[in-house]
C-alpha cells in the first residue's frame, strides 16, 4: 500500500481532519480570547474595587482549566490523525517549519504552567493582587504567542515564501499572508470569546431567580458584548487586508472563494455579520432605557444608528447574481449570452463588490463605532442591572450562536481556498500551495519547497 494512501470508510480522511481541526479551533480560539478579557477584567477589579470583575475573572479561570484539558486532547488527536493520514505532508511540514513547530510546542508547555498557576494561586495571592494579575496577563500573552506560531503554518500553506531557501526561518515565518492572518485571528478570537460570554450571561440571566444573580449576569452579558461587538467592528478592515494579500500572492485561491464555486461563502459571511451587528446595536438601544442617568437624545441617536446598520447590512447581503449556491441547485434566473458556453448568470445591479459592498462594509463599521461610542458614554454613568427584557437576552444569544457559525464559515473558507488552482497531477488542490498536492505528490514546477531530487521527480543518481 502506498504511503499515505489511507481512507476512512464512509466519510473519508478529509472530513476526519476537518472535524478535529475545527473542534480544536473552537476551544483554542475561545481560550486565546477569554484569557485576555479575563486578565483585563481582573485588573479592572483591582482599579475599581468592584467584586463583579473579580468574580467574572475567577469563573473564567475555572472554565479555562476545564476547556484547556479538552482542547489539548483534541489537538493531540488531530496531530496523530494528520501524521497517520497525511504522512508525506507531515514530513515536508516538519522539514520546512521545524523551528516554528518546536517553538509552538514550547509555548504550549509554558502556557500550561502559567494557566494552572493563575488558577490555583487565586486565594493565595489575594493580598498580592497585582502579582496575580501579571501572571494572568503572562498566560494570555503566551497563548497569543502560540497562536502566532500556528498562524505561520496556516499562512505558509496558502502562500509559501518564494524567496530564500526553505530552511530560512525568517523567510518561512514572514510569508506574504502571515501578518494579516495573525491580525485577523487575534481580533477574531477576542470577538468570538466576547460574544460567547454575552450569550452565556444571557442564558444564565434568563434562568436566574435571585436578584443578585440577575444583576451579575445582566452585567456579564453587557461586558461580553462590549468586547465581542467592539472587536467585530475591526474585522471588515482587517479581513479586507487579508483578502488583498491572498489576491496578490495566490490569485487562484482568491478567485476560487470570491469569484468561483465558493463565492457564496461571502454572502453567507455577510448574513452572519449582519445578524451580529444588528443584534448588538438593538441590545445597546434597549440597555439605554436603564441608564442611571437618563439620556433620551442618546437613545434616539442609537435608534437611528440601528436603522442605518440594518440598511448597510442589507446592502452587503445582496448577491452579485441569482446563482446563489449552484452546488445544491439554489439558482434563480437564466444565463444570458448568445453562446450558451459563454453564458453568465443574470447580474444584480446592487450586488457588485465595487462600490456597493464597500459602501456597506464601511457604513457598518462607522455606524457601529458611533453606536458603541454612545453606549460606552452611558456606561460611564452606569445602568440599573437586573432589569433587562427577555428579547434583549435573546439578541445576545443570537450573537453567540452566529459567531460560532461565523468561525465555521471563515475556517472552511480559508482551508477550501487551497482547492483553487490546477495541480499537474490532477488533484483537487494543494496541501502546500504550488508544492504538495492533495494527493501528497510533489509537483515539479513552481515548487520552491521541493528538494532537488525526489522519487516523484525521478532524478536520483
Amino acid at each position: 500500500m502506498p504511503i499515505g494512501d489511507i481512507e476512512i470508510p464512509g466519510i473519508g480522511k478529509e472530513v476526519v481532519i476537518a472535524v478535529l481541526a475545527q473542534s480544536h479551533i473552537f476551544h483554542a480560539a475561545f481560550i486565546a480570547g477569554i484569557l485576555l478579557i479575563a486578565s483585563v477584567s481582573e485588573y479592572m477589579g483591582v482599579i475599581t474595587k468592584q467584586p463583579k470583575y473579580d468574580r467574572f475573572a475567577k469563573n473564567v479561570a475555572i472554565t479555562v482549566v476545564l476547556i484547556f484539558a479538552a482542547g489539548s486532547t483534541i489537538a493531540i488527536t488531530f496531530v496523530l490523525a494528520l501524521i497517520t493520514l497525511y504522512p508525506v505532508f507531515w514530513s515536508y511540514l516538519q522539514n520546512i517549519l521545524f523551528f516554528v513547530l518546536f517553538a509552538e510546542a514550547f509555548m504550549f508547555v509554558a502556557e500550561i504552567i502559567l494557566i494552572y498557576a493563575w488558577y490555583i494561586s487565586w486565594e493565595k495571592l489575594a493580598y498580592r493582587k497585582k502579582l496575580h494579575v501579571v501572571i494572568g496577563f503572562m498566560a494570555a500573552m503566551l497563548v497569543v504567542a502560540q497562536f502566532t506560531f500556528i498562524n505561520v503554518v496556516g499562512s505558509y500553506l496558502l502562500t509559501p515564501s518564494v524567496e530564500g531557501e526553505v530552511t530560512n526561518v525568517a523567510a518561512t515565518y514572514m510569508n506574504p499572508t502571515f501578518v494579516p492572518l495573525n491580525m485577523h485571528r487575534f481580533v477574531g478570537n477576542i470577538s468570538y470569546a466576547g460574544f460567547l460570554v454575552a450569550g452565556w450571561g444571557a442564558l444564565r440571566y434568563l434562568r436566574s431567580t435571585r436578584e443578585e444573580d440577575r444583576e451579575y449576569y445582566d452585567w456579564m452579558g453587557h461586558w461580553g458584548l462590549i468586547w465581542g461587538f467592539g472587536f467585530l467592528l475591526l474585522q471588515p478592515f482587517v479581513g479586507y487586508g487579508y483578502m488583498k494579500a491572498i489576491r496578490e500572492h495566490n490569485a487562484a485561491a482568491f478567485d476560487y472563494i470570491m469569484l468561483g464555486d465558493k463565492a457564496w461563502l461571502f454572502n453567507l459571511l455577510a448574513i452572519e455579520l449582519a445578524i451580529m451587528s444588528v443584534a448588538a446595536v438593538a441590545y445597546c438601544l434597549h440597555k439605554l432605557k436603564f441608564a442611571v442617568k437618563p439620556m433620551p437624545t442618546l437613545r434616539n441617536m442609537t435608534m437611528g444608528s440601528l436603522a442605518f446598520m440594518a440598511l448597510f447590512a442589507f446592502l452587503n447581503i445582496i448577491p452579485s447574481d441569482w446563482y446563489l449556491v449552484p452546488q445544491i441547485g439554489l439558482v434563480f434566473g437564466e444565463r444570458v449570452a448568445p453562446d450558451i458556453s459563454l453564458a453568465e448568470p443574470t447580474p444584480v445591479p446592487l450586488g457588485s463588490m465595487y462600490p456597493w459592498k464597500f459602501i456597506g462594509l464601511i457604513g457598518m463599521m462607522l455606524v457601529g463605532v458611533f453606536a458603541l461610542g454612545m453606549y460606552l458614554k452611558a456606561t460611564a454613568d452606569g445602568f440599573h442591572w437586573g432589569r433587562a427584557s427577555r428579547w434583549s437576552q435573546y439578541a445576545l444569544i443570537a450573537t453567540a450562536v452566529t459567531v460560532i457559525l461565523t468561525m465555521l464559515t471563515m475556517g472552511y473558507t480559508r482551508e477550501t481556498s487551497r482547492r483553487g488552482g490546477d495541480p499537474p497531477d490532477g488533484s483537487d488542490g494543494y496541501l502546500i500551495q504550488g508544492c504538495l498536492t492533495l494527493a501528497q505528490n510533489v509537483v515539479a514546477e513552481d515548487c520552491p519547497d521541493a528538494p532537488e531530487q525526489t522519487p516523484e521527480r525521478g532524478r536520483f543518481p
